[in-house]
């Protein structure tokens, strides 16, 4: 039996079977019966917690996408932040799963992120990349291509690799590359100073 609907935790758990149902199935796919009855509760009850959908849908994505939003707005503009912002990614797959399922059907899912979440961020990297060189539309494109392709294909690698792509050390093998690859970049960069 789930707790009362009234405690503390159900709002966060409200908001984990949200955010997983979301990255499973996508906004449109999920229904508020079915994130109630991830958590035991009446759909109702969902309403003493949220709006509505839209409204969880939001709060889901102010806490997956808002400490990104922080380890930009934290930088200097140095770059330093980018092992961190892998790291979330990397932390957090639910986050490409939901990006991808937006980009998908399109429409107010992905204005919502577009707007919201993506825009800010990549302002900050297009500003960025016109000090770098290294970083033009195509490398960061690539680079997050990269990075929410290997998040969200990760079902798919494990039952053909038979081996968890996102376990603790795939993970910290991946930021290696990453972190290399933008190394090489910086070499490349220098050499034809």
């Amino acid at each position: 039996m789930g707790k009362p609907e009234n405690s503390p935790g159900t709002r966060e758990q409200i908001l984990s079977a949200a955010e997983d149902l979301f990255a499973r199935q996508g906004y449109q796919a999920t229904t508020i019966k079915q994130v109630a009855a991830e958590v035991a509760i009446q759909g109702p009850a969902i309403y003493k917690h949220f709006d509505g959908k839209r409204a969880l849908f939001e709060e889901v994505l102010e806490r997956l996408f808002g400490p990104f939003l922080a380890l930009v707005n934290a930088d200097t503009r140095s770059g330093d932040n980018l092992g961190a912002i892998v790291g979330q990614h990397l932390a957090n797959p639910n986050a490409s799963r939901i990006v991808q399922h937006a980009t998908l059907s399109g429409g107010e899912d992905l204005a919502l992120l577009v707007e919201r979440w993506y825009l800010p961020f990549f302002n900050d990297v297009k500003t960025m990349a016109a000090e770098d060189t290294r970083f033009s539309p195509v490398t960061v494109i690539a680079f997050h291509a990269m990075l929410l392709g290997y998040l969200t294909l990760a079902p798919l690698h494990e039952a053909i690799f038979d081996f968890d792509p996102l376990s603790d050390n795939a993970l910290g093998e991946l930021l290696e590359l990453q972190t290399s690859l933008v190394a090489q970049l910086g070499a490349t960069a220098n050499s034809g100073d």
